[in-house]
């Protein structure tokens, strides 16, 4: 009965180191398929980072760009802002001086067209 025992135990015991040896396969299976599908998600990551930062480094220069546009822009608003500030400041000025000349041009042409002005 001892050698029947000790059969039993020893077709267990294979059984066992089967089941194990099949657990392991499907571990080692498992992991190799997680481990490639996190090797594919880092690559897919790589490349993702990789377009952002491009994009980043696009969108830094179109900024740049922009701020050097606004800054010529500004200093053109500025340059218009004096010389707007110039015509309203001597407006009037120029207005009176205009009249005073178109009423000597008005005087002239009298003068010229015979009118004797004081005679």
């Amino acid at each position: 009965k001892v050698i029947e025992d000790a059969e039993v135990a020893e077709q267990q015991l294979e059984m066992s180191e089967q089941k194990s040896q099949e657990a392991y396969a499907d571990f080692v299976q498992s992991t190799t398929a997680t481990i490639e599908a996190d090797r594919d998600a880092i690559a897919e990551k790589s490349e993702q980072v990789a377009a952002a930062q491009a994009e980043k480094s696009e969108t830094e220069e179109a900024q740049l760009s922009n701020k050097l546009e606004l800054e010529e822009l500004n200093s053109l608003l500025k340059a218009h802002h004096v010389d707007c500030d110039w015509l309203l400041q001597y407006f009037d000025i120029r207005q009176k001086a205009r009249k005073e000349e178109m009423d000597s041009i008005t005087d002239a042409k009298a003068v010229l067209s015979g009118a004797g002005y004081g005679k």
